[in-house]
């Protein structure tokens, strides 16, 4: 009978270590949804945010950073060309 008891008190321990491991679980989990849904909520508005912004800079003509990236690329591309020409017709180019 004694050793009934015994495991009868094991297995009730197990048990309430199981119950509070899955409650611990459970609630890291809820902090870990918060948290979740709080960064969301805000990524949402930052992102609202900058389509506001770029869209009041588009509409008063502010290039965006593509356009000015293509624009440079090819400046520097014109530049290259000129220099060849100025090169073919022994041009030296002006210091700067």
């Amino acid at each position: 009978m004694i050793k009934k008891l015994k495991r009868e008190d094991d297995d009730q321990r197990m048990a309430d270590a199981m119950h509070m491991s899955s409650q611990e679980i459970w609630q890291a989990g809820l902090h870990a949804f918060a948290q979740a849904q709080e960064e969301g909520g805000k990524m949402f508005s930052m992102q609202v945010f900058e389509e506001r912004v770029l869209r009041a800079l588009s509409a008063i003509g502010v290039p965006t950073a593509a356009e000015v990236a293509r624009l440079q690329a090819r400046v520097d591309e014109l530049s290259g060309e000129l220099a060849a020409l100025k090169a073919q017709q022994g041009v030296r180019s002006p210091l700067l």
